[in-house]
């Protein structure tokens, strides 16, 4: 409530009188009256002052805002995709023969090295075919040598002696299949890796066609996504990426592009990178990755809280550089140019040189609501 004033009766009677409010008033001069009409505005006025003082009602409004500073500091856009982790040696062992699992050599989660020995096939059919194919080719040879003596002694028949060349021949040529296939009803390992699901038992057929356990080397690994034909030209290998996996509490490892495609697919028009990890001890095949592939980079850029940023009816951007001038501030509207943002900072370009430079102080919040006549002041 605003302090009221009040004036004393006789105050007022005696100024009337002053005025003119008796007879004797009629001789003053005019000049005493405006001497006195003068004397009663000064007094008022340091009244009213004091008043204003005094009265704790009066609303301050000058605006208030919140700032920022602008920096510089070297600045980085990213673009993320979606990507996928691939390994080349994940894979299902399949056996190249038919026959009982007779022995399961391994246990899953162990590491096996390459050509180590993981499950043998009982081979004693094959074995009884290749002493059957073994007899049959010692009579082949005999039949052979005596018809090659008898043609040595001129006395042979050369359409015998044929038959006999390439019953041996053939003999030959199925033992060695045979021994091969008996080779075979071990199953080795293809490369170094670790036993991750064995999917058979002790006493099942095995068949070339049914897998018999997965193997898998996860040391070295590789990364693919895809990104827009937009990014072509500023994507290339050997550029930095950060590769954020989810599933891993948003782990970040930091890495570089190994391949760039060579083929836009016209499908979505995009083209794929690929990153290589190596000694790798975190990642699986299939898990899910974020890539964070950095697409711009400035050394030494002016960068601000993009919240700062305002626009014109004419679309253009800028900034309330803020200038201290006694208990408050008074406000430069700088026109900018933003060349990129990213995570909530901007890195620009003053559109007049000079403008605005290092720990210059601009308005955060409440900037919509000052022009630049406002004075403001700091929350």
């Amino acid at each position: 409530m605003k302090t009221k004033l009040f004036y004393p009766a006789f105050f007022i009677s005696a100024f009337l009188i002053s005025c003119g409010g008796g007879k004797e008033s009629s001789n003053k001069s005019l000049e005493d009256l405006i001497a006195k009409r003068d004397a009663l505005k000064s007094e008022l006025t340091i009244i009213n002052q004091k008043i204003a003082e005094m009265d704790t009602t009066k609303a301050d409004l000058t605006p208030i805002v919140t700032t920022t500073t602008v920096q510089q500091k070297d600045f980085v856009h990213k673009v993320e995709v979606q990507g996928a982790v691939e390994t080349d040696q994940n894979a299902l062992i399949n056996p190249e023969s038919n026959g009982t699992i007779r022995e399961i050599h391994v246990k899953e989660g162990q590491k096996v090295s390459k050509g180590q020995a993981l499950v043998t096939i009982d081979s004693e059919v094959l074995q009884s075919s290749i002493y059957e194919v073994e007899t049959s080719l010692e009579m082949a040879t005999y039949m052979f040598e005596k018809q090659q003596k008898l043609m040595e002694e001129g006395v042979g028949v050369e359409i015998e002696y044929e038959q006999a060349k390439n019953q041996k021949k053939s003999l030959e040529k199925k033992l060695q299949t045979m021994r091969s296939q008996k080779g075979k009803s071990i199953v080795r390992a293809p490369f170094a890796g670790t036993v991750d699901d064995i999917m058979i038992n002790l006493g099942e057929m095995a068949s070339p066609a049914y897998p018999l356990l997965r193997l898998v080397n996860n040391r070295n690994i590789t990364i693919s996504a895809s990104l827009s034909e937009n990014l072509l030209g500023s994507i290339r290998i050997g550029s930095g990426v950060d590769l954020v996996i989810p599933s891993m509490n948003d782990t970040v490892i930091k890495a570089v592009i190994s391949y760039k495609g060579n083929f836009i697919d016209p499908v979505n028009r995009t083209f794929r990178i690929q990153v290589d990890v190596k000694n790798n001890t975190l990642l699986l095949p299939n898990q899910l990755a974020k890539v964070n592939v950095i697409d711009f980079s400035k050394k030494g850029a002016l960068v601000i809280d993009s919240e700062a940023i305002l626009q014109d009816t004419k679309n253009n951007n800028y900034v309330y550089k803020m200038v201290k001038d006694g208990d408050s501030f008074t406000l430069t509207k700088v026109f900018i140019t933003i060349e990129r943002s990213y995570k909530g900072e901007s890195s620009i370009i003053p559109i007049t040189a000079g403008q605005l430079i290092s720990n210059d102080m601009i308005v955060l919040a409440g900037a919509k609501g000052v022009t630049e006549t406002d004075r403001v002041k700091i929350q």
